[in-house]
């Protein structure tokens, strides 16, 4: 990931908030409302859970800024 907004395919919502490309490094699931960062996207490696959002919000890539 570069400084900057999250660029779109490096994010992932859906039900199952499963990475489904190598490159996507930020999961959210919907049904659940984890937010996940995957270090390695689809790869063999675990998510990693940071946040729960309650309410099921509709986030995309753009709410994310990488720094």
């Amino acid at each position: 990931m570069t400084a900057g907004a999250l660029a779109a395919g490096n994010f992932v919502a859906s039900a199952t908030g499963a990475a489904t490309t190598a490159t996507q490094y930020i999961t959210y699931n919907t049904t659940s409302g984890a937010l996940s960062y995957d270090a390695d996207g689809n790869g063999a490696g675990v998510a990693i859970q940071f946040a729960t959002l309650t309410g099921a919000p509709t986030i995309t890539n753009a709410d994310f800024l990488v720094i």
